[in-house]
């Protein structure tokens, strides 16, 4: 039975703001869920300048779009632009959704829930409880992985960084007992007692130096969890085979970070049985964007 034309849902506009933004597979990801799910809307991208961020992103209480992810650089100026912040979102310091409610625009963080998604179906809560985990980096993504393992109560949290200040201030600000720095330069004794290795770094991203950490001599079915999504499969993830260790890749993060975003922009949570997987790797493996 059709609608008339007075009950029809009037098309929701939203869309991922970055600086570059070409890049990015979110456009891919939403459209295949409204195509997949028959929902009347639009989500494409947005370059949005780093020197006019905030203002841009205030503006958007003055428009009809009903909300945005923010990808690097403009996640910091996404979280100083809004009028409130959610509890996720403070908890981290940087948003990578905004969108509108009565009026208000909210900040609001989705990483965490993306990155302890696809860790929890893989390795499941307890097991993750009862180890050690090795986060490598200490920029916006590690503050998320960081935030999720500690929510799940793992009891050994070591960070390195190449630069070893940049892990030390971030230990120290999060001050808890289990999360503590190593040196870079004793980065391979950190890989020896982990059973989850996680990259929330940009190396070893297409354009980009592999990762300098070697997996020998690690745990016999660690998990190596790459944020990285481009390639698909990294050298680290190669190398993490290579030695008996499972996987993750960074997609599986992509796409569990969106779900909760679609819901808010569009009105309903994606399907679950609508998985992107296949779309989004013939797209990395077509360069098409």
């Amino acid at each position: 039975m059709s609608a008339s034309s007075s009950e029809r849902p009037i098309p929701r506009l939203a869309g991922v703001c970055g600086w570059p933004i070409h890049h990015s597979l979110s456009p891919i990801l939403h459209s295949y869920w409204l195509k997949e799910m028959g929902l009347l809307g639009a989500y494409v991208p947005f370059a949005v300048s780093p020197k006019t961020a905030i203002e841009a992103f205030r503006s958007l209480k003055q428009t009809s779009i009903s909300g945005v992810n923010v990808t690097l650089p403009l996640k910091g100026a996404a979280f100083k632009a809004a009028d409130v912040a959610t509890e996720e979102a403070q908890r981290l310091g940087v948003a990578n959704c905004l969108y509108k409610s009565r009026g208000q625009l909210v900040a609001h963080n989705t990483d965490l829930e993306g990155f302890a998604a696809p860790l929890i179906a893989k390795r499941g809560v307890s097991r993750l409880q009862n180890g050690s985990a090795l986060v490598v980096g200490a920029g916006g993504a590690s503050r998320a992985v960081l935030g999720a393992l500690l929510s799940m109560g793992v009891p050994e949290i070591c960070l390195i960084n190449r630069t070893d200040t940049k892990a030390e201030d971030l230990v120290s600000q999060v001050h808890v007992p289990s999360l503590y720095a190593l040196p870079w330069a004793q980065r391979q004794e950190a890989v020896l007692r982990a059973d989850l290795i996680v990259n929330a770094s940009a190396a070893g991203m297409s354009g980009k130096p592999d990762l300098d950490l070697s997996l020998e001599g690690g745990r016999e079915g660690a998990l190596v969890y790459d944020l990285i999504y481009t390639p698909r499969v990294t050298s680290l993830m190669k190398a993490a085979m290579k030695n008996g260790m499972e996987t993750l890749g960074g997609l599986e993060m992509l796409i569990a970070q969106a779900r909760p975003s679609f819901k808010l922009f569009f009105g309903q949570a994606p399907l679950t049985e609508l998985n992107p997987s296949e779309i989004l790797f013939e797209a990395l493996r077509t360069g098409h964007r």
